[in-house]
This record gives C-alpha cells, sequence and structure tokens, in this order.
C-alpha cells in the first residue's frame, strides 16, 4: 500500500500559464477537507489573496527538450521539498513530465488529467503527423507513473485504452474542470452599467457575435473571419468581436495583419480580463474549433451566462452543445456552415432565448463546480488507498 501521511492530505495541481483558472476547484477542495498548492508558469498574484501557496516554475510550450530538462529539474526539487500526497498535473505537458518526476521523488498519489489532445490530432501538417507516435510513447511512459488518469470526453479516453496509453481501471471521466456557475452570474454587471459599457463599445442597436479564443488557425479563427463576411453581407446591425491574445505557433498563428484586413467586420479587443462583462453583451457565442480540445472552457462560460452556442462537431466542444436544443453544431473548417447556422439562430430570438436558458441548465448539471470537486475528492481518496 502506498504510505501516507496523517492529517488532511496535500494536494497540489501543476498546469501552465493559465493556473488561476483552477482557484475555484482548489478552493473547493480545500472545504472538503484537502491542503492545496499550486504550480503554474505565470506570476501568481491571485493565489495569495485566497492563501493558497503557489510555486512558479519555467514552461516552454513549444518543442524545446532542454526547456523541458530545465522543467524537469525544478520540478523534481519542489517535489522532494514539499512532498505533496498528491499531485495533479494539467495540459499537455504538465500532464506528461509531471507524474514521472513525482515518481521519482516519492511523491505518492499521482493524477493527470488529459485536456484534449491539441494540435497534434488537430492539424494534418507533416509536423503533426511525425509527432503523434512521439505524443504516445511519452503517454505510454506518463502512465506506467501515473495512479490515476483523468479524461474531458470519451472520445479522447477511447484512444487512449486503443493506444495502450493508459492502464486498465486505472483512469475516469471527469467532464471539464469545474465551473463556478453562481461565481459567474455574480460577476454580471448591472443593467445600467452594461448599457454604459455598450454605449462605450459602440453596439448599441447591434447584435453581436463573440469569438474568444487563442489566435491560433485550429481554433478555427479564420473560419470566423470568413463567415463574419459572408453574414455581414446578408444582415444588418451585427458586430462581430474577436477576443484573445496573438499566438506565437509558428505557422499555426494568425497573424495581426490577417485580422485586421477583416477590421470593418470583425473588431478585435486583445485580450481581456472582463469576459464575463463581454459575455453579458453577447446574444450568440461561436467557438469553430477544431483543435481536439479537452472540454472548452469558454464554451462552459458563454453556457452559464445564458447564450446559445455554435461550435463544431468535435471531441470536446461536442460535450456542450446539444445539436439543435441549446446551440448548433457544425462541421470543422467550414466557414459557410458557420455562416449559414449564425443567420439561423440571430434571425430567432425565441429559439435563442430558449438556447440560451437550456444552456446554463446543461452546465448546472454536468459542469458545475460542486460535481467536479466531488469527483475530484473522491479520486484523491482512492489514489492513496490503491495498492501501488
Amino acid at each position: 500500500m502506498n504510505k501516507v501521511k496523517f492529517g488532511s492530505p496535500t494536494v497540489w495541481q501543476i498546469g501552465g500559464e493559465d493556473i488561476r483558472l483552477r482557484i475555484p476547484l482548489l478552493l473547493a477542495l480545500r472545504d472538503r477537507g484537502f491542503n492545496v498548492g499550486a504550480v503554474g508558469s505565470e506570476d501568481g498574484n491571485t493565489f495569495a489573496k485566497h492563501q493558497i501557496p503557489y510555486f512558479q516554475y519555467t514552461l516552454h510550450r513549444g518543442i524545446n527538450p532542454w526547456a523541458d530538462m530545465h522543467t524537469r529539474t525544478q520540478l523534481f526539487r519542489l517535489f522532494s521539498q514539499y512532498q505533496p500526497d498528491i499531485i495533479h498535473g494539467f495540459d499537455t505537458k504538465p500532464a506528461m513530465i509531471a507524474p514521472i518526476v513525482a515518481m521519482k521523488a516519492g511523491i505518492p498519489g499521482r493524477v493527470r488529467t488529459i485536456t484534449g489532445m491539441g494540435y497534434v490530432f488537430s492539424s494534418q501538417s507533416t509536423l503533426a503527423l511525425a509527432l503523434r507516435p512521439i505524443y504516445r510513447h511519452l503517454q505510454r511512459q506518463a502512465a506506467v507513473a501515473t495512479g490515476i488518469t483523468i479524461f474531458q470526453n470519451n472520445d479522447d479516453r477511447q484512444y487512449f485504452h486503443n493506444h495502450n496509453m493508459v492502464k486498465d481501471g486505472r483512469d475516469d471521466l471527469v467532464l471539464g474542470s469545474g465551473i463556478d456557475v453562481e461565481g459567474l452570474i455574480k460577476q454580471r454587471p448591472q443593467s445600467e452599467q452594461l448599457a454604459e459599457i455598450r454605449r462605450d463599445l459602440g453596439l448599441e442597436g447591434q447584435l453581436v457575435v463573440t469569438m474568444i479564443s487563442r489566435l491560433v488557425v485550429c481554433k478555427g479563427v479564420r473560419e470566423y473571419l470568413q463567415a463574419a463576411k459572408i453574414v455581414c453581407e446578408q444582415m444588418k446591425n451585427v458586430t462581430f468581436l474577436l477576443v484573445g491574445p496573438l499566438a506565437s505557433e509558428g505557422n499555426q498563428a494568425i497573424s495581426m495583419q490577417e485580422v485586421k484586413k477583416q477590421a470593418e467586420i470583425v473588431r478585435y479587443l486583445g485580450p481581456r480580463n472582463d469576459i464575463s462583462t463581454l459575455l453579458s453583451l453577447t446574444d450568440l457565442f461561436v467557438l469553430p474549433s477544431y483543435y481536439r480540445e479537452g472540454v472548452p472552457r469558454v464554451l462552459l462560460e458563454a453556457a452559464t451566462m445564458e447564450l446559445p452556442l455554435i461550435t463544431t462537431d468535435m471531441p470536446g466542444c461536442k460535450e456542450v452543445v446539444r445539436d439543435g436544443w441549446n446551440g448548433l453544431l457544425i462541421p470543422p473548417k467550414d466557414a459557410k456552415a458557420l455562416a449559414t447556422a449564425i443567420l439561423e439562430l440571430l434571425s430567432s430570438p425565441e429559439q435563442r432565448t430558449l438556447m440560451g436558458k437550456r444552456s446554463r441548465l446543461h452546465v448546472q448539471k454536468h459542469f458545475g463546480l460542486d460535481q467536479v470537486a466531488d469527483a475530484y475528492a473522491d479520486i484523491y481518496h482512492r489514489l492513496l488507498t490503491q495498492p501501488s
């Protein structure tokens, strides 16, 4: 049996540049009796006010063996010094690296969450195809060191089983990372403030379509730009918003020049911290991603704000949208189908309202913070009592 320290187990979640998004989940786990901490590549200022121990490390998103070696060294020192009972790696690299390093450091509980399969399984480029066998090999290595692998959708789970990338009986399914529905709703501005923001952004009298994403090809940004042009040729008083940071993924990045070409049709707002406000101004939320998502958090946030959704019939995305019920599913890489779906919902305010209400109900029932925290708490307790 694994040796577990007496008292409350200590759980560290290991992520990247957006580890702060897991703060509500960490707080919910603390309410369930766990000592919690986090390791990420961002500055971590937001953790201090919640009194959550936070440690920063370096994490390189791209292919860089030397940088990865430095990452492993940093994690090994942290794990060896503080000896948490459980480490839980999120995102592609932390989920592969953290369990292996934790095993070497003598950490008894090792969990990884597969938050989608990303660029390598989204692109048909020569590089992506060449990386797939390497990805499978690295995931098999991580599986040896992992007590429980958590998947966010059944497609990824089945793929891992088909390619022997997970141990039998050592996996589970948890939809998403938990949405604090009530907390997000409370962030919505009052109607007077919302009207003022709408005036400031020049959105009065406009139907607003919004996409929030990193500006990469596989997120469907190009299709969004093309669909916006088609829609605006057929319908007036529509404003398209594009929100999110520019990316650095080489030929996968959408350039600022390409976005500016559509500036009269699509307003690019850059990265923003007021996502709940922007969603409150939105009539229709769109994410035409074919990135092999886990479960896109931004879709869940938009759904929580009672928005109808349009997304692709892809793993992860289709978990959030039931076609024709709370939104529409379209084929990936199809700007014309996206434009048709946008026109359909913009032309029917009653359908948008009904779908929006269903969206929130869907998130509350299947993706809420309490459900996810309960599932993780159960997994952690099972992990600490199962044979090594």
